[in-house]
């Protein structure tokens, strides 16, 4: 009898037990199937909203104004300044040259950037320089899949290394002689359309294909149609986790019209190659580049000319800098005697105070050494600042 009700206790206590197991599992099956349908609810929610918020990540959908004006595509503006105090031991009663001692405003550079739409991109660049003032850059630029981007407006055209960037992001404080002499004081700044690709290969590989306007020094044919064709191949190769290396190739051609009448076209060839060391253990804040770029010229004449940098930036906020520049017209065409038209060089020495990406004061020495003229000393001294929102520089 003894042992019936035992067995009868056993089966209630496991009864009980059963029913209390099977309510706690219903309890948390009804918790993952509400979370669930709240994650499904969210991803949904996230589908329809991506397309608006491609270009406005992080803003929320009701950044709007008292006046029910949206935000969300106000442009960043910064204003950048160029203070110049210059030095030259040469042309002291010549106003008119480009280097002469004095102080000036280098330039001031205003800028807005802002998404245009879901689809489209734009960067509005005034440059102010003495009494002028200039629309240096205007471009709408679409990114159509994740290897393929257009841009049509006016910019500096992706012809090598430097002629790229803007004056305020110059290594030195004055262009390369190669492209002073050779691509002009403004650089190739022209009216076009462009197209890059990513190329499917192991490394980063960029091919640059543009059809500019054509107006400049170079390249001015006397027809509307004389456009101007380059283009610019570029390939990012990382050699260790400190080590990069960028090679790059670039070629342009165009019609012009020379002085004496013949119809003519310019051919431009130009090689670039940078390597940067950045060490990624303790040693923060040391970075060494060493960058070289050749560009020849074939017009009435033929120029060449190369130059070679080294920067090294040894401590938190200060960086040491060399450069030697060569530029040469290699005969006389005009006279036919062969002899050597034009030979330049120089020899810069930069040393650079950086408190941040916003602000920096460099001292430089330039030693020019040139054939047709008397050498020359400069020393020169930039303030170089920037306040406002403005993305990030090409280098």
């Amino acid at each position: 009898m003894k042992s019936l009700k035992v067995l009868l206790l056993v089966l209630a206590y496991a009864l009980i037990c059963s029913n209390a197991y099977a309510e706690e599992k219903q309890y948390f099956q009804n918790r993952i199937d509400k979370l669930e349908n709240r994650v499904e609810e969210l991803e949904s929610e996230k589908s329809r909203n991506s397309s608006s918020t491609q270009f406005s990540r992080g803003l929320s959908s009701s950044s709007s104004t008292a006046t029910g004006v949206s935000r969300t595509f106000n442009p960043a503006i910064s204003v950048n300044g160029l203070l110049l105090g210059t030095y030259t031991d040469q042309g002291r009663d010549d106003s008119s040259r480009e280097v002469k001692t004095g102080m000036k405003i280098q330039e001031v550079e205003l800028r807005f950037t802002a998404n245009i739409d879901s689809y489209l991109h734009g960067d509005l660049t005034i440059a102010f320089e003495g009494d002028e003032v200039e629309i240096e850059e205007i471009i709408a630029s679409l990114l159509a899949t994740n290897n393929l981007s257009f841009r049509i407006g006016k910019f500096f055209t992706p012809f090598g290394k430097h002629n790229q960037l803007h004056t305020h992001a110059f290594p030195f404080i004055d262009a390369p002689l190669i492209n002073e002499e050779i691509l002009g004081e403004e650089g190739i700044n022209e009216v076009g359309v462009g197209a890059a690709l990513l190329l499917p290969t192991p490394w980063f590989s960029e091919i640059d294909l543009l059809m500019l306007e054509g107006e400049n020094d170079l390249f001015n044919g006397p027809l509307n149609d004389d456009f101007l064709y380059m283009i610019h191949l570029k390939n990012l190769v990382e050699l260790t986790d400190e080590l990069t290396a960028e090679l790059g190739g670039s070629f342009a051609y165009g019609r012009n019209d020379l002085v004496n009448g013949a119809y003519n076209s310019t051919k431009l060839f130009g090689a670039d190659l940078t390597f940067k060391w950045k060490p990624s253990g303790r040693e923060l804040y040391r970075t060494l580049i060493w960058q070289t770029e050749f560009i020849q010229s074939s017009r009435d004449v033929d120029k060449k000319g190369f130059y070679s940098l080294v920067q090294y930036q040894f401590a938190r906020r200060w960086w040491a800098q060399g450069r030697y520049d060569f530029f040469t017209i290699p005969r006389d065409t005009v006279g036919g005697g062969g002899e050597v038209a034009q030979d330049k060089n120089r020899y810069a020495a930069l040393v650079a105070f950086a408190p941040s990406e916003f602000s920096a004061l460099r001292l430089q020495y330039n030693f020019l050494d040139q054939s047709a003229a008397e050498n020359e000393h400069q020393v020169l001294l930039q303030l170089n600042f920037t306040f406002g929102s403005h993305p990030a520089h090409k280098y």
